[in-house]
Order: structure tokens, then sequence, then C-alpha cells
């Protein structure tokens, strides 16, 4: 029974307050990551997060990031050897 009460009042929480419950819950992750990890540590994790983010978004819509990035990489090591 008290199962069942647990999981109405999750599901009415995720209804009606879809936004709170999400930022609750990545509140108490960030939190806990800060705590066991280190404030630093859980920047870099998140920085890097983000930038899988954008470039998975850039692959959704069609585009070659990757292949211009390494494009981009190489041609910036061969200035420099030169």
């Amino acid at each position: 029974m008290m199962k069942e009460e647990l999981r109405e009042t999750a599901e009415a929480l995720w209804q009606q307050h879809r936004g709170k419950t999400v930022g609750t819950i990545l509140g108490i992750v960030l939190g806990i990551a800060i705590l066991c990890f280190g404030f630093w540590c859980t920047v870099f994790v998140l920085c890097c997060g983000l930038v899988g983010l954008f470039v998975g978004s850039q692959m959704d819509q069609g585009e070659d990031i990757l292949g211009s990035l390494s494009e981009r990489f190489f041609q910036l090591t061969n200035h420099f050897r030169n």
C-alpha cells in the first residue's frame, strides 16, 4: 500500500510540477557529485557533457561536426609545425 501511494505521489508531482521535479533531482545529483568528487571535477564533467550535447545535436541536424573539427585540428597542428 505504501508503495502504491509513493508511486501515485511521484506521478502527480511529475504531471503537475515537471520542471520543479527535474530541477530538484538535478540539484540533488549535482550536490552529491560536488561532495563526492569536488567542485572542479564536477565542473569538468558537466563541461564534457555540454560538449557532447552540442556535438550530438549537430549530428542530429545532419552536420559532419566531427569531420570539420578534426580537419580544423590538423590544420592548426600543421600551422604550428611550420
